[in-house]
């Protein structure tokens, strides 16, 4: 009987065989209806093959042999596994081929433990296993992860076939950690002397792109050739993910463009190596191309196409790929309409993603975390921790990836508890010793302060990966800790595990005082020794800003020549940053203005931090000429860069120039903007001002934070509206559950202590719920000089002096306040104590700009070219000083 090719054909031709030999006296025996039974399961022909098994239940065949194993394979096949059962167990004696029919259908449905079952029965009943029941065992074994048991089958068949080889083959090639194995069982398969075929070699380019072997990837394209299935589709596709995978995109294409017959496999592997290797455009073309030859896009098409449109951050052009989707009926795929949900998420098009969400009927885990990542990347944390409650009450089980970026999510609202009980929920489904979710946890506790939960966490983790100790390393630095930071870097390189640029950027961005400088040398040699230093611009940025911090800007102006990427924009904003941040402003400008000699782009970044510089120098016209760069550049609507302009303007005193910037942005939804405005008139004296700024922040219903209550604070301690200062402090953490911090209680203090009432300004400070630092008791001793209270003052000095001993501050203040109050020996005694103790006063700047350059003059310096001239006329002015007769002390006067 020729084979049918369509469920129609197989019906027709056991009906016309049927009718030849009725027409001849004789009926179709059970051969024939095995026969279309066979045709019916190649081609899962349910319904013909339900008729022909009713057929043969009339004639009285179907517990026949022939009939009985070809039922049984035939709904098998069709994937009624519950019907071929039945089959079988009305099967008195069933034959080899019957036992691999049903042994194969429970593989088919992924019921392997069923199908091992079936085959210790096979075994018991005494029917010997063919070389076909071998092959299914092994491969249900693979299935199983049960590989070092399917390779001892395989050893132990007498002359096993290349298909039982290749069973083997694919079940390592498709287990992480295992695809090393493929190719010592290749070789042995090959000492067999059996053939290789196109599913060996592509097992083997598949274990070796897993692990980005380019050489043994090569060996296996020149096995492919000398066997001749280099040109095969199959191969074909393998080879060019290989190389895809490596990076080597050029072999990639080559490839593609020697295969014969390309399909849409073909090609999808080609589109999805270009948009892994970042190809996006190219990865466009090639899909358009697809499009004029006519060729029929599948899942796998517009899944690469979407996350080409998403890494490309085109809206539009996504949207219309989306249009393509629904036009060709592929927008309800659930691997499509995964990826367009994914896509509208990186967009930032929360809305979109949504609606595109609730439009998929049956959802699975991908579907659920595209959205509650796109939520969470969105600042939308606390729907993405509903979502993950909704996603657990619809049985969906939660996996690495939700519950990493929901407790991220938690960590960023400092939503504690709720992240503790979304701990346990990953204690429940065993995934707390996965890297992410380990991670996740121990930046969610290191940040509530919870150091020895972070440490729990970190011991359940594997401590294989270096992301959870990098995750704790950062925790300790947050927590300033830094020296058990410095301990764990020491175990983990002990241990053996390699540092990452994070591990070390974390280290660094703890370092503090003298140990710093010598620690950031170290790092600067193991990472010029590992390579690491030129494979991360980054981490020679960190290393920038740790010499800078150190007082070292010789060393960072050398390691700054050294860094090989000078078009680098996160490079350039670092440094930038790092300069204006540590006092070397005018060497900011220097490497601004050499920044845009190499013609980089400027974003809002670059022009906050120069404008900090502006802000430090108190350089207005600077700040001006980058205020016209910034409106050229078009960021003068945005938020960032309109805070920072209006910061400049306010510390350079120009409340009028700081407040035309704020109105001339018309979306006033920022925080950060409100949050500059108000505490630029704050500290340039305008209270009533900043009062009513708060209250139209209040009135547009922005977020209050803690920087706005500090300018609030400030505002009220400069005008002295003492009832008002108390009544904003106090609602902070009763009416707004913002906890103030360190900063707030010093404003409050100062409020307090401006007006007088330094007895409740004692009393805040015995009930503060931390250890009193340096601000408050220097706060507090500025208070006792104004109110010239001596004996209140002296408490505070030395609470201070106790704190900073070193610190000059303490003692110029105390002499100050003793000079304020006419007691002239005591000032004299704590300069003395300074001096006893070896206290150095940092000598005092001042700078001026006359025209295009900018002079800086220290105390007693001399090397400026018109120091005499300056000298001079100093003298003069002291002398004009001395025939004043209100001066009484004046060699006092200028110690003090």
């Amino acid at each position: 009987m020729a084979r049918p090719n369509n469920p129609a054909a197989a019906a027709a031709a056991f009906e016309a065989s049927r009718r030849v030999k009725l027409s001849a006296g004789e009926r179709p025996d059970q051969f024939d209806l095995a026969a279309v039974l066979s045709a019916c399961a190649r081609l899962g022909a349910l319904a013909s093959g339900t008729q022909v098994h009713c057929d043969a239940v009339k004639r009285g065949f179907s517990s026949g042999g022939f009939c009985a194993a070809a039922l049984v394979n035939m709904y098998a096949r069709c994937s009624r596994v519950g019907d071929a059962r039945r089959v079988f167990v009305g099967i008195a004696c069933p034959d080899a081929v019957c036992w691999t029919s049903m042994i194969s259908g429970y593989h088919r449905a992924r019921r392997y433990q069923e199908a091992l079952s079936l085959i210790s029965r096979m075994v018991t009943m005494g029917s010997s296993p063919d070389q076909v029941t071998c092959v299914t065992v092994i491969s249900t074994l693979a299935s199983l992860q049960r590989l070092e048991d399917a390779t001892t089958l395989l050893k132990r068949m007498p002359a096993p076939s290349s298909v039982a080889w290749n069973a083997v083959i694919s079940g390592y090639a498709q287990q992480s950690g295992s695809e090393h194995e493929v190719f010592g069982l290749y070789k042995d398969m090959k000492r067999q002397g059996q053939w290789p075929s196109r599913s060996t070699f592509a097992s083997m380019l598949s274990a070796a792109a897993n692990v980005t072997a380019f050489v043994e990837g090569q060996r296996v394209h020149g096995a492919a050739v000398r066997y001749g299935l280099d040109r095969n589709v199959f191969v074909g596709s393998s080879l060019i993910n290989l190389y895809a995978k490596c990076g080597c995109i050029g072999e990639a294409m080559r490839v593609f463009d020697f295969s014969c017959g390309k399909n849409i496999v073909m090609w999808n592997a080609m589109l999805n190596g270009l948009v892994r290797n970042e190809l996006q455009e190219e990865a466009i073309q090639m899909f358009r191309y697809m499009f004029r030859l006519g060729l029929e896009a599948g899942e796998f098409t517009f899944v690469g196409v979407l996350g080409a449109c998403a890494y490309m951050g085109s809206h539009c052009l996504g949207r219309q790929v989306h249009c393509v989707t629904m036009k060709n009926c592929m927008d309800a795929n659930l691997f499509v309409a995964n990826a367009t949900l994914d896509m509208y998420s990186k967009f930032g098009a929360i809305d979109d993603a949504k609606t595109i969400f609730n439009l998929i009927a049956y959802k699975d885990s991908v579907s659920w975390n595209a959205l509650i990542v796109g939520l969470a990347h969105n600042e939308e944390e606390e729907e993405a921790i509903h979502m993950l409650k909704q996603m657990n009450l619809d049985r969906i089980t939660p996996d690495e990836v939700s519950l990493a970026t929901v407790i991220n999510a938690c960590s960023n609202i400092r939503a504690t508890e709720t992240g503790k009980q979304i701990h346990c929920l990953a204690v429940k489904y065993n995934i707390c010793s996965n890297h992410a979710v380990g991670s996740s946890l121990i930046d969610l506790y290191s940040k509530h302060g919870d150091i020895d939960s972070s440490r729990k966490v970190l011991a359940q983790v594997d401590a294989s990966s270096i992301v959870p100790i990098n995750a704790l390393i950062a925790g300790l630095v947050r927590n300033s800790t830094e020296n058990e930071a410095i301990q764990l870097f020491q175990q983990l390189l002990r241990d053996g595990l390699k540092p990452s640029s994070f591990t070390f950027s974390s280290i660094l961005s703890g370092c503090t005082g003298l140990f710093s400088s010598i620690l950031c040398k170290q790092v600067h040699c193991y990472t010029l020794k590992s390579g690491l230093l030129n494979d991360d611009t980054s981490l020679g940025v960190s290393l920038i800003g740790i010499y800078l911090k150190s007082k070292m800007p010789e060393d960072a102006n050398k390691l700054l020549i050294e860094v090989p990427d000078h078009k680098s924009l996160l490079e350039w904003t670092a440094i930038i940053s790092g300069y204006a941040q540590n006092g070397y402003s005018s060497q900011s400008f220097l490497s601004f203005w050499r920044m845009r000699s190499y013609d980089v782009h400027l974003d809002e970044a670059t022009f906050a931090s120069i404008l900090k510089a502006c802000s430090e120098m108190t350089s207005l016209t600077d700040g001006k000429e980058i205020h016209g760069l910034i409106v050229k550049s078009g960021f003068d609507s945005y938020e960032t860069a309109s805070s920072s302009l209006i910061d400049m303007y306010s510390k350079c005193g120009d409340i009028t120039s700081a407040f035309e910037a704020f109105k001339q942005v018309k979306n006033k939804q920022g925080v950060t903007l409100w949050n500059s405005m108000i505490v630029g008139f704050a500290k340039n004296g305008y209270a009533k001002e900043a009062l009513l700024s708060f209250q139209k922040m209040q009135e547009s219903q922005i977020k209050l934070d803690e920087i706005t209550f500090l300018g609030v604070l400030i505002a009220c301690a400069h005008a002295g509206f003492i009832s008002e200062g108390r009544h904003y402090f106090e609602s902070m953490s009763k009416v707004y559950g913002l906890m103030p911090r360190l900063d707030h209680y010093a404003c409050f203090i100062d409020l307090l202590g401006r007006g007088g009432l330094l007895q409740e300004a004692q009393e805040v400070i015995n009930q503060l719920p931390f250890r009193p630092d340096g601000v408050i008791w220097a706060t507090y001793l500025a208070a006792c000089r104004m109110h010239k209270d001596e004996e209140r003052g002296e408490i505070a000095a030395n609470k201070l002096a106790e704190l900073e001993p070193q610190n000059s501050s303490t003692y110029v203040l105390l002499s100050s306040q003793h000079v304020v109050a006419g007691n002239w020996s005591e000032a004299k005694i704590a300069r003395e104590a300074m001096r006893e103790k070896g206290v150095t006063k940092f000598p005092g700047c001042n700078w001026i700009t006359v025209g295009n350059k900018t002079s800086s003059f220290f105390v007693q310096d001399k090397k400026h070219p018109d120091s005499l001239s300056i000298y001079e006329k100093l003298d003069d002015l002291t002398r004009m000083m001395k025939k004043d007769d209100d001066v009484e002390d004046y060699d006092m006067l200028i110690s003090a």
